[in-house]
Parts: structure tokens; C-alpha cells; sequence
């Protein structure tokens, strides 16, 4: 187990549904273990389905600490406050991305669709305007996250993007090696 300094909680952006294929879950639960394990408080966006109920409730299952943040207009769609350790109801989306930004100390972004695009964007849109300067992880499952690289790529072809921007996220294929980032990370 790696011993944390500086982060002490994650935030973990999600699909709420499961995906085509088994190994989304499998890899789900996998980081979710390591995050209890870790003992790192998993923040998240509060909901019971797909990956992000697989998640909450995985890191519950391995002792972890899990705090989800649920805009009022999902109620509907919201784990059962009981489930984890903390739930907290919110007004909008915005407000949720907002507190779920800053109460982590790091961000894992595992597969998911445009909800999950919109996390990953404003986590990087904020670090390029300094709004927080920490670590951002991709959970590349399966090839999930190859297009939207290639897509990086050609927006720093295309003078849209920095190559020095790039920096703001890392690709990682196994759970296990984004805690040895976030390790790094933590150590400087």
C-alpha cells in the first residue's frame, strides 16, 4: 500500500451505465479497492447505477469512505444515502461539479459518456487557468480514452492546444499504475 501525504481524497468521474463489456465493471471494482485500500475518500456524483454505483459501493465493501454529491434533479437516480458515507444534495450540475473539484485532491476519470466528457473538460479547463493544480488520471479500459488522445494530438497539430498542456492528464490501462502516479505527484 502506498502511504498519501498531500491526497487524501479522489474524486472519480463516471458512466451510469455499465458499457458493452464486463471488463468496464471489473476494472471499476478494481480501482475502487485501491482507493479504500489507499485510504483515499472517493468523492463522486452520488448516483446508483452502472459504474458509478459499482464504485460507491465497492469502496464501501473494502472499508473506503465515499462521499456522493447529487444535483436535486437526479434524486431519481441517487443512491440511497444509507449505502455510503456521506450524501450530499445539491441544487444543479454545476454545483456538483464545483464541490466535487474542490474536495479532491486528484481525479481519476474512468469510461463514461457526455457527463463524463463535461467532468474531464472543466477538470482541465480549470487546470490551464489555474483554478487547482492537481493531478488528473484517465482509466484507459479496453482503448476507452485512444480517440479522445488522438483528438489531443491533433488539436496540438492544429495550434489549438499546447504540447505543454498535455501534461494536465495521464493515460493510465491499469488501476494500480495511477496510484503510482498520483504517488509522484504527491511527492514533489
Amino acid at each position: 500500500m502506498i502511504k498519501f501525504n498531500r491526497i487524501k481524497s479522489v474524486a472519480v468521474f463516471m458512466g451510469s451505465s455499465f458499457g458493452d463489456d464486463t471488463i468496464y465493471e471489473q476494472q471499476t471494482i478494481e480501482m475502487s479497492r485501491l482507493v479504500a485500500q489507499h485510504q483515499l475518500r472517493m468523492v463522486y456524483g452520488g448516483g446508483k447505477e452502472g459504474l458509478m454505483g459499482v464504485a460507491a459501493h465497492s469502496v464501501m465493501a473494502a472499508g473506503g469512505e465515499v462521499i456522493g454529491i447529487s444535483p436535486i434533479t437526479l434524486s431519481a437516480e441517487a443512491i440511497d444515502p444509507d449505502e455510503i458515507t456521506q450524501f450530499i444534495e445539491v441544487d444543479s450540475i454545476d454545483e456538483r461539479k464545483q464541490m466535487m473539484i474542490a474536495a479532491a485532491d486528484a481525479f481519476i476519470v474512468l469510461p463514461g459518456g457526455f457527463g463524463t466528457l463535461e467532468e474531464l473538460a472543466q477538470v482541465i479547463s480549470w487546470a490551464k487557468i489555474d483554478l487547482h493544480s492537481k493531478p488528473l488520471a484517465l482509466l484507459n479500459t479496453k482503448g476507452f480514452y485512444d480517440s479522445l488522445w488522438r483528438w489531443l494530438i491533433d488539436c496540438v497539430n492544429c495550434g489549438f492546444v499546447q504540447q505543454s498542456e498535455l501534461e494536465y492528464l495521464h493515460i493510465f490501462d491499469h488501476p494500480l499504475d495511477i496510484f503510482t502516479y498520483f504517488k509522484s505527484f504527491d511527492d514533489v
